[in-house]
């Protein structure tokens, strides 16, 4: 899968799209949520580079251009995801939860999400193991 890189702005611009769907660049403006107001050309710039990658695609009526998300989050998420541990943990993804679990953010409640959503995964590749 293709590297996906998505900036500060792209990212809160990426996740607006996909909890709204089709947005104008004038309700994008003032739904982002960032420290300092944004300028209708600077989200403008923002959508055009985006689109030229691929993620977002547009449509016009009556000169209006409605901007929806050409990725899903999941493919995003899983790309960003991949690149992220490829960089830092060397592609080892077992780095990574180790990682996390040395770290403060695992409390005991988290941690019992974590078992079962190892379970749940174990689960289906000895289906998918089944399969072949």
């Amino acid at each position: 899968m293709k590297a996906m890189k998505l900036g500060g702005r792209q990212l809160a611009v990426i996740k607006l799209l996909w909890e709204r769907g089709e947005m104008t660049i004038a309700e994008l403006q003032g739904a982002l949520d960032v420290e300092s107001p944004l300028a209708y050309s600077t989200v403008a710039t923002v959508l055009a580079r985006m689109e030229k990658k691929g993620l977002v695609t547009h449509r016009d009526e009556d000169r209006t251009y409605y901007y929806r998300a050409a990725v899903s989050q999941e493919r995003a998420g899983q790309t960003m995801v991949g690149e992220f541990v490829e960089r830092l943990f060397g592609g080892k993804p077992s780095e990574l939860v180790n990682h996390l679990l040395d770290s403060d953010q695992v409390d005991s409640k988290e941690l019992q999400r974590i078992k079962t959503l190892v379970q749940q995964h174990e689960a289906k590749l000895k289906k998918q193991e089944g399969r072949s």
